[in-house]
């Protein structure tokens, strides 16, 4: 059929990239060099040229919309049609009033007639499709379903062959489109029950290894419905499954431009936008535009490889540089602003940044323009900036970078519907546009396609195996447009509107699966997280020769497949020591590390493992503690003691803590705000000064209740030799109280973290050595708990009545005073122990509970890989239940 010249047409790109390539693998196993290319055309496509074949034969037709006018025809009459109703996502509204209008032309329902109806939703559809066919014809242009129409009926019917629709839309039918089922036997299928999602993918992987194996020329099919992140597992699951070989030697590539993507690449695509390439271009080009954006964005695109000047390193210092500044988010004249003032160690780079973005703003220039115009001035400006790069790309990302240059000319092509937009408008409509766009790049004759969709093969296939089909997903959902009267919707016989069409759908499938293949499995999980799951009643025939769920489980991941217990010898490998005549890096700060995990104390304190600092709108962690230390110290100062403190009245207190916060925010939150250069940062340092006199108010009423004391010293420097080294401390507080002891006490203006201590790894060691540099005095030290859900002390003394709810020290069956001095020699004996590890170089992995999860190391630290023998563990312990 195809090779006497005729046409087929199938419901999808999907299917007529894969009926192609069918096509071309017959012709070559035939033993052909050189054929005609065979007519293979999505029904989009095949209207489009029908509709233009009409034309040119002389019949009367409208100028056909493009597919890039008629989506933003539907995105201006949606947001003007609900202007009033402060929608979310009018973007999203509009894609489903558009595909509501096209259900509804494919199957004869008169939207105009629905402008009276009931509710909201049909007549907001009817009023927007109005809206649109007016603009249209304003154009003298027309939508593609309004011109097929018109086409005349018997030159469609033998223009072309029509298969792979599980039902032809009646619009199609009417002009004498008739569609045709492929002859072809029966399979059997194979029923295979899994025990859960996890089984299942695994189980398919296997079956595709077992299939290919024994047909190395074998062409498979997986139709795995659900995420695209699960398919994404999947495809690499059987690639690590089919060749290892290959997947170790592309495993840093892209899979779009590894040659082991072949073996395994998913139908279908995913939003042009989304693509790191296009998604550069666009945060360039709105940039450019004027449009302000968040400083994560600005430093993504910073660290892009995007560019034509290949200097990570300087962009990286400029990077580093402004994340010290404090910006929360940048606009093009501020970042080129501030490039100028950047240090002479990374002027270089700024300069040729700056200079980038002057030459592209000039090519960009200013002023409204139409859509062509903006379209030509976005590529000088993308060519001004070094876009896409001198890298060498790969066959996906040049095929990204030419669609991308495509859709510029589709939004060129906008001018014949709109006149001018400023720049602001052309950039968030371009992206608006590639944000709709779905593309993958073309994929070679791959060994196994994935496809999410329930649909009809076309083509026949080595092996098909059909996933996830339990009862709530074959027969599927009934699914009826919002848009459209329910009644309406079944009178016209739209399947997914009533549960007998999505039942003859299903049935359909079946068949279609079945003629398809010799090899077809259905699986079935038995369950989906806590979700038990049924087989689909359509399985009932096969089903008492179903496959059970695996009893034995063998790792197929690589990684798993490659760990080799046996192999690897655990060896004490201590890193480099600690000189013990410097003092230890960070102060109390090492040994709070070495008390989390010693591995993290080696690699932020010895590798220079730190955590990159992240600008937060309003006044950072940090900031704020140091703020409030700043404007505590100040208070005390005036306050003196307990009696500066009670014999003051609530006025004076008040005005004595503003001063004092008013004077902290000169020295911490003053130069913020001049380095900013943002009058919103002013606004939010204003707030932060008054949370923190209402803090400090509170405290001072806590601290009210205390019995008499004196403040000795506030941001006290001390030293505490520990195994022979120096630590450097800061003790925010000490206080002398009545009976002549001392009080140790430490500001936390963050999350209170439960204290632990009487373990070996206790939790606040920085207040354990404070008090080891007074132990011969201090018979209390707290932690002072400053947030706006609690002012609270929590520590320990040597009684309940030295500070407001702190407990006395655990007496273990000894007396008070001797409870203190034992307990105390135990802390500083465990601060001992791990200031030695640290000066030995010890970086043991084995975190506290809690400590991985807000740690920037995990990266490098391998503790997946411990998590995954400990529970690889418990799976050997673990043991089925008896009934008793």
């Amino acid at each position: 059929m195809l090779e006497a010249g005729a046409t087929l047409v199938l419901p999808s790109r999907q299917r007529a990239h894969a009926a192609r390539l069918a096509y071309a693998a017959a012709q070559l196993s035939a033993g052909k060099k050189v054929w005609s290319s065979a007519d293979i055309l999505a029904i989009e496509a095949w209207q489009v040229r029908e509709i233009e074949r009409a034309a040119a034969e002389g019949v009367s037709l409208a100028r056909l919309i493009s597919p890039a006018e008629e989506w933003l025809m539907w995105r201006q009459c949606t947001a003007q049609a609900t202007g009033t109703l402060g929608l979310l996502d009018p973007a999203g509204l509009a894609d489903s009033l558009r595909r509501a209008s096209a259900l509804a032309a494919d199957f004869g329902v008169d939207v105009a007639r629905l402008a009276s109806a009931p509710g909201l939703e049909a007549p907001l559809l009817s009023n927007v499709e109005r809206a649109v066919d007016e603009r249209c014809r304003s154009l003298g242009a027309a939508r593609m379903h309004a011109l097929v129409g018109q086409l005349p009926a018997r030159s469609a019917a033998r223009a072309a062959t029509f298969n792979g629709f599980l039902k032809l839309p009646p619009r199609l039918v009417s002009i004498g489109a008739v569609q045709t089922a492929l002859p072809g036997p029966l399979a059997q299928p194979r029923v295979a029950l899994a025990s859960d999602d996890h089984d299942e993918m695994e189980r398919i992987a296997l079956w595709c290894q077992a299939r290919i194996a024994a047909h190395p020329e074998a062409r498979l099919l997986v139709i795995y419905p659900g995420s695209s992140g699960a398919r994404e597992r999947l495809a690499t699951l059987i690639r690590q499954m089919i060749d290892p070989r290959a997947w170790f030697e592309t495993g840093a590539v892209s899979p779009a431009d590894a040659p082991v993507a072949s073996l395994a690449v998913i139908e279908g695509g995913a939003s042009l936008a989304r693509r790191p390439i296009v998604a550069h271009a666009i945060d360039t080009l709105s940039w450019l535009s004027g449009a302000p954006g968040q400083f994560s964005e600005l430093s993504e695109w910073l660290r892009d490889p995007y560019w034509k000047t290949p200097d990570e390193v300087g962009r990286a210092r400029i990077d580093l540089w402004l994340r010290k500044r404090g910006f929360s988010s940048v606009s093009l004249s501020h970042l080129r602003g501030t490039l100028v003032a950047m240090p002479e160690e990374i002027s270089e780079a700024a300069r040729d940044l700056a200079g980038r973005l002057e030459s592209a703003a000039e090519a960009l220039a200013e002023g409204r323009a139409s859509p062509r115009e903006w379209s030509e001035r976005f590529r000088a400006a993308l060519e001004a900036m070094g876009w896409p790069g001198a890298r060498v790309r790969g066959s996906g990302e040049q095929q990204t970078v030419v669609r991308f240059f495509e859709l510029l000319d589709e939004f060129g092509q906008l001018a014949l519907s709109v006149r001018s937009m400023s720049p602001q408008e052309a950039a968030g409509w371009l992206a608006e546009l590639a944000a709709h766009t779905s593309y993958r790049p073309a994929d070679e004759d791959a060994v196994v396609t994935i496809s999410p969709a329930l649909a009809d093969p076309v083509v026949t296939y080595d092996g098909i195996w059909v996933a996830g089909l339990h009862a709530d997903a074959l027969p599927q959902p009934v699914q009826p447009d919002p848009f459209l009267p329910l009644a309406m919707q079944r009178l016209s016989g739209i399947p997914q509107s009533s549960p007998d069409g999505r039942l003859e759908e299903a049935h359909a499938l079946m068949k279609a699966w079945r003629a398809a293949t010799e090899q077809l499995v259905l699986s079935v999980p038995a369950r989906s997280g806590d979700l038990q799951l049924l087989p689909s009643p359509l399985l009932a025939l096969w089903m008492r020769h179903a496959e059970p769920p695996a009893t034995e489980h063998k790792p197929l991941w690589l990684a798993a497949r490659m760990h080799r217990p046996g192999h690897l010898e655990s060896v004490e490998d201590p890193g480099v020591a600690w000189p013990v005549e410097r003092s230890l890096p960070g102060g109390t700060r090492s040994l709070e590390l070495q008390s989390l995990c010693a591995f993290r104390a080696y690699a932020e304190l010895r590798l220079g493992s730190e955590e990159m600092e992240t600008p937060e709108p309003g006044v950072g962690f940090d900031v704020r503690g140091q703020f409030l230390h700043l404007a505590l110290q100040k208070l005390w100062q005036r306050l003196l003691d307990s009696r500066g403190l009670t014999e003051r009245s609530e006025a004076a207190l008040g005005e004595l803590i503003e001063q004092s916060v008013a004077e902290a925010a000169e020295h911490i939150l003053a130069p913020r705000n001049r380095a900013a250069s943002s009058p919103g940062k002013e606004r939010l340092f204003a707030r932060e000064c008054r949370r923190s006199v209402r803090l400090i108010r509170q405290l001072c009423a806590l601290e009210r209740q205390r019995r008499p004391f004196r403040v000795l010293a506030t941001e006290a420097e001390a030293t505490l030799t520990l195994a022979g080294a120096q630590v450097p401390l800061r003790i925010d507080r000490l206080d002398e109280l009545e009976d002549g002891s001392r009080a140790i006490l430490d500001y936390k203006s963050g999350r209170r973290k439960p204290a632990d201590w009487y373990s070996e790894r206790p939790s606040h060691p920085q207040l354990l050595a404070y008090l080891a540099v007074h132990r011969a005095s201090a018979s209390a030290m707290a932690l002072v708990n400053i947030t706006a859900r609690e002012i609270r002390f929590d520590g320990l003394a040597d009684s309940a009545q030295r500070l407001p709810k702190v407990r006395a020290v655990d007496a273990a069956g000894l007396a008070r005073e001797e409870a203190w001095l034992v307990r105390t020699q135990e802390w500083v004996s465990n601060l001992e122990r791990l200031a030695r590890d640290f000066l030995a170089g010890r970086a043991a992995l084995d975190p506290k509970p809690g400590a991985c999860d807000y740690c920037h190391a995990i990266g490098i630290c391998r503790i997946s890989e411990r998590a995954l023998e400990r529970l690889s563990e418990a799976a050997e312990l673990s043991f089925e239940p008896t009934d008793v």
